[in-house]
């Protein structure tokens, strides 16, 4: 029996130092509250990873506003991670008390998913045309305003170097808005835009 407990504590802790050199891996994909009702009331649906269909968590689709404690997360009008896409981060606290916040002028949210996090500086090229050509601009923090900053509000390319970025179509982070990972967007399409007008850029926020 000693030496079956021994095992079994040994085991436990390689789990639990898996656990934690995995978190420190890929980056803890952080914590986020979606409520039914506005100003955080009504049922609740706590998230510590991917969710496919908030329905299937007992939870309506209907979100009226979210706290997040750590991480960032977008939310899908759609299952499975598809249609319009809502980002919550850390800017401005992580509390969002009603849906125009996260600039939705709909309550439906489908399912969610995290924001891959990794530590390398954020970095990002902007390009006017597709395949990475054209003028070309590189940004290291947050542009409320392309057009006044670089007299360009159209973009077809983008390579993000570090980070993670949110792009908005209107100035200021308002607007229809797409999530951008670290990797390589050939064209507009790549980033699920039906075109390449882009008013703002800014870096997500994970704590």
């Amino acid at each position: 029996i000693t030496i079956l407990t021994k095992v079994l504590g040994i085991a436990q802790h390689a789990r639990k130092l898996g656990s934690v050199l995995q978190r420190a891996f890929y980056g803890s994909s952080g914590r986020v509250t979606l409520y039914d009702q506005r100003n955080f009331a009504g049922r609740k649906l706590d998230l510590t990873n991917d969710c496919p269909k908030v329905s299937e968590k007992n939870f309506s689709q209907r979100c009226n506003s979210v706290q997040v404690e750590n991480g960032a997360w977008v939310g899908y009008e759609g299952e499975n991670f598809r249609g319009r896409q809502y980002l919550w981060d850390m800017y401005e606290r992580g509390e969002y008390n009603s849906c125009d916040r996260w600039c939705s002028s709909t309550d439906q949210i489908s399912s969610v998913r995290a924001v891959k996090q990794e530590n390398s500086p954020a970095r990002v090229h902007l390009f006017e045309r597709p395949g990475f050509s054209g003028r070309k601009m590189e940004l290291q923090d947050d542009i409320p305003n392309l057009m006044t900053r670089f007299s360009m509000n159209r973009i077809a390319s983008i390579r993000v170097l570090g980070g993670a970025w949110v792009l908005y179509q209107e100035p200021n982070y308002r607007g229809t808005h797409y999530v951008l990972e670290k990797k390589d967007y050939n064209n507009y399409m790549d980033w699920g835009a039906q075109g390449g007008t882009i008013g703002s850029i800014r870096r997500i926020r994970f704590n």
